[in-house]
C-alpha cells in the first residue's frame, strides 16, 4: 500500500507539473472563413447592387449554396459584370425609373448566386435559372453568357421577372377570379402536358398552378415585349383559348396598375430598350414576311406625335390635300400599312366627311425585299374611294414609291415608356414614320 501511494503521488506530480495555460482568445486557424482582397468587380457590385438596394451578388464559389448531387463549376470572373449589367439595366432600372429606388429596395430578392455551368437534371433537361422563396435567385451558365445573344438574356430576365412577380402577388394577392378562367387546365404533371396554347396558357409551366400562370403572363409580356408577346399568341388557334389568354392579360395589366401603379406597357418598353442596347432585335421580323398572321402598322400622328419633322410635313400636306378634294372638307383620322401577303402591302386611309360618316380608301403595292434588309414598294391598284381622293393624297402616296428603300426599326418616346415600330427612308434616315403593330 505504501508503494502504491508513492506511485500515485509521483504521477500526480508529473501531471500537474506539465500543465500550461492556453490563450483561448486567439483566432483558430481554418475556422475564420475565406477572405479575398477587394477587386474592382467587388466594388462595382457593391456600389451597383448592395449599397443602393441591399442586394448581395455572390460569384466566388461556395459549395453550401448548391445541391452536392449536381456537378457544377464556378463562373468566369470576366462574365460576371456583363451579365449583372444586363440584370441592372433590364430589371432594376426600369422599375426604379417608374417607381423609385425604394420599390426595388423593399421587394427585390436580396441574394444572387452565379454559377458557371448549366445544371443537368434527370430526364435530359437543364436548369438555366431558379429562384427560391423570393429571397435568392441562382443564375446558371454564366460562362457562356454573351451580351449580344438576345435569347440568352431573355431567358435570364424571364427567371428574374417571374420571381419578382411572385413577390408582388405574395405581398398583395391578385384577383381571385383569375384562377377560374382556365380551372381545369392546371396540373402537377405540367411538364408532360401538351397543347398548352390551345388550353388557354401562354407557356407550358403556366399550367402548374394559378400563381405560376399569373407570373408567367407577367414575365413573358415583359421580356418578349409588345410585338414578341403578340407573336406568342399566334400559336393559339382555338378562339376560346385565345379569349382566355386575353382575359388573363387584361387582369394582369389591371392588377399591376391598380395595386402597384405599374404600367406594364412602360415596363415592357423600358426592358426592350435595355435589351436592344446590346442585343438589338430586328423589328422587320415582325413586319411580316411570309407569316400566316400578317401585321398592321397603324399610324396616327394626331393622337401620337411620333414622326420626324420631314414626315410631319408630308402628313400635313396629305391632310390639307384630302380636305381640298372637291372642296368637301374631308378629315383624315389615321392611316395604316397592312401586309396582305409576303409580297403585297396596302396603304389604307381612314377618313370622314363633314357629316361624320367614316370611309376607307385602299392603295395596293407590291413589295420587293432587298438584299440589304430593306424593302421597296411598287404601285399596283386602288379601290373606288381611293380613286376619288387620290389627287389630294399624293404627298403620302408619292413618298411610298419612287424607288425608295425602307428599313424597319423600333422607336421610343423620350423616357422609353413606349415602344413603336416604324419605317424609315434608308437613304434619308431623318425621314421616318412609326406607330403600333397589331395582328
Amino acid at each position: 500500500m505504501k508503494k502504491i501511494g508513492i506511485l500515485l503521488t509521483a504521477i500526480g506530480l508529473i501531471i500537474f507539473g506539465c500543465k500550461k495555460t492556453e490563450n483561448l482568445d486567439r483566432e483558430i486557424v481554418g475556422l475564420g472563413g475565406d477572405t479575398w482582397p477587394t477587386t474592382p468587380l467587388d466594388t462595382w457590385l457593391y456600389d451597383t447592387f448592395t449599397k443602393p438596394y441591399n442586394i448581395a451578388v455572390k460569384y466566388r464559389w461556395d459549395g453550401t449554396e448548391q445541391d452536392p448531387n449536381f456537378t457544377l463549376v464556378p463562373p468566369k470572373t470576366e462574365n460576371v459584370k456583363p451579365l449583372m449589367e444586363m440584370v441592372n439595366n433590364a430589371w432594376i432600372n426600369p422599375y426604379v425609373d417608374l417607381m423609385g429606388a425604394n420599390f426595388i429596395k423593399t421587394y427585390a430578392p436580396k441574394n444572387y448566386v452565379l454559377i458557371g455551368s448549366v445544371r443537368y437534371n434527370s430526364g435530359g433537361t437543364v436548369t438555366l435559372g431558379e429562384a427560391g422563396g423570393g429571397v435568392k435567385i441562382t443564375l446558371f451558365n454564366v460562362n457562356n453568357y454573351d451580351a449580344t445573344n438576345r435569347a440568352v438574356s431573355k431567358r435570364i430576365l424571364k427567371t428574374i421577372h417571374h420571381e419578382f412577380a411572385h413577390i408582388l402577388h405574395q405581398t398583395t394577392m391578385f384577383q381571385k377570379e383569375y384562377q377560374y378562367i382556365t380551372p381545369s387546365g392546371y396540373t402537377a404533371d405540367w411538364n408532360n402536358a401538351t397543347g398548352f396554347y390551345n388550353k388557354g396558357f401562354i407557356s407550358q409551366y403556366a399550367q402548374a398552378a394559378p400563381e405560376e400562370d399569373f407570373v408567367e403572363m407577367i414575365a413573358l409580356m415583359i421580356t418578349e415585349g409588345r410585338n414578341g408577346y403578340e407573336v406568342l399568341t399566334r400559336n393559339i388557334t382555338d378562339a376560346t383559348a385565345l379569349a382566355a389568354v386575353r382575359q388573363k392579360q387584361s387582369m394582369v395589366t389591371a392588377y399591376l396598375k391598380q395595386t402597384w401603379n405599374v404600367e406594364i406597357e412602360s415596363i415592357q418598353a423600358k426592358v426592350q430598350a435595355a435589351i436592344n442596347q446590346r442585343a438589338p432585335e430586328n423589328a422587320g421580323d415582325y413586319f411580316a414576311f411570309g407569316t400566316d398572321k400578317l401585321p398592321i402598322l397603324t399610324v396616327n400622328p394626331i393622337a401620337e406625335p411620333i414622326s420626324s419633322t420631314s414626315f410631319s410635313t408630308i402628313y400635313d400636306n396629305t391632310v390639307s390635300g384630302l380636305a381640298a378634294v372637291g372642296g368637301a372638307g374631308r378629315i383624315l383620322d389615321q392611316f395604316a400599312l397592312i401586309r396582305t401577303s409576303a409580297t403585297q402591302m396596302t396603304l389604307r386611309l381612314y377618313y370622314r366627311n363633314t357629316a361624320g360618316s367614316a370611309f376607307t380608301a385602299d392603295f395596293v403595292y407590291n413589295v420587293t425585299n432587298n438584299a440589304n434588309g430593306t424593302f421597296s414598294l411598287t404601285y399596283v391598284s386602288r379601290d373606288a374611294n381611293a380613286d376619288v381622293i387620290a389627287a389630294g393624297v399624293t404627298s403620302l402616296t408619292n413618298f411610298l414609291v419612287g424607288g425608295r428603300q425602307f428599313g424597319v426599326k423600333y422607336y421610343y418616346n423620350a423616357n422609353n415608356t413606349k415602344q413603336y415600330t416604324g419605317i424609315y427612308d434608308f437613304n434619308n434616315q431623318d425621314t421616318y414614320l412609326y406607330g403600333f403593330l397589331s395582328y
